[in-house]
């Protein structure tokens, strides 16, 4: 199992390595596309295993579609072309609930579980496109990835060793606090490092501050995907990634940090 573990996650890091060190924007695009794609696949299934009715095949579509957006937003606002992907969506699924084949009263839940799935990943996954396209992209898109897999790492080897008070025994009960805050430790010396690396242009106090933030939300994120996970009593989100689980298992903290650190680069970073 570690060996195939191991295996999976090189593989894996070589391929967005590449992607994102050596890719334009549509190369990047299309890997979080795919990724999202896949997904809401993920997620749609777990719904299903939870006995929710959902619309799979709209929801995949209209998730993918918003995935579009910070990629066609030439000439037009960004902001403005999202926010009209985000009502297309709506409107869409609602017509098709007009028009689906189920029984009534499962119209409301499946339009919830719907929309909420194209929220959840796709909405958070399209922040990483939207990181890619800024001024010091291909760096910001690259910590994000670094201080994720460190806070990870720390996490783990920390609650291995030192783990005694449990973070939240009800929806994780493996994750402890010394693991979250050896995460955390972990995460704010790899922002710092970052900065003295390759993000020179960001001040000390951003990468302090940007290195808690991201360590807090990523774990907030690992939480919630463990709650839809418990809700329908499953492991992992899918089997696709031999010894991690599916998509959703390896992207959970990293899609929930993604827009904090976009949207702390667009107010903050980026002149």
């Amino acid at each position: 199992m570690h060996r195939t573990r191991l295996i999976t996650g090189v593989i894996g890091a070589i391929i967005v390595i590449a992607l994102v060190g050596w890719g334009n924007l549509l190369l990047f695009w299309l890997l979080v596309s795919s990724a999202t794609v896949l997904g809401l696949k993920e997620f749609y299934d777990l719904a299903k295993g939870g006995q929710l009715p959902s619309y799979p095949l709209p929801g995949i579509l209209m998730g993918w579609l918003l995935s579009l957006a910070p990629l066609l937003a030439i000439g037009i606002r960004k902001d403005l072309l999202i926010l009209f992907a985000v009502t297309l969506a709506a409107w869409a699924l609602f017509m098709f609930a007009l028009f689906a084949k189920q029984p009534l009263p499962e119209a409301m839940t499946a339009l919830a579980v719907t929309m909420f799935g194209i929220m959840y990943v796709s909405w958070f996954f399209m922040h990483l496109t939207l990181l890619r396209g800024l001024p010091y992209g291909k760096q910001y898109v690259f910590y994000l990835l670094i201080l994720i897999w460190v806070g990870d790492s720390g996490a783990y080897y920390a609650g291995k060793s030192l783990g005694k008070h449990p973070l939240s025994p009800i929806i994780s009960p493996k994750k402890t606090i010394e693991g979250a805050i050896g995460g955390t430790a972990a995460t704010l010396l790899a922002s710092v490092i970052a900065k003295y690396t390759f993000l020179p242009h960001i001040s000390l106090l951003h990468a302090l501050t940007l290195g808690l933030l991201l360590a807090i939300v990523a774990q907030i994120g690992d939480l919630c995907e463990s709650l839809l996970k418990r809700s329908v009593n499953v492991k992992d989100s899918g089997t696709l990634l031999p010894g991690h689980g599916g998509i959703l298992d390896r992207v959970d903290g990293l899609i929930f940090a993604a827009p904090v650190l976009y949207y702390y680069a667009q107010v903050f970073l980026v002149a």
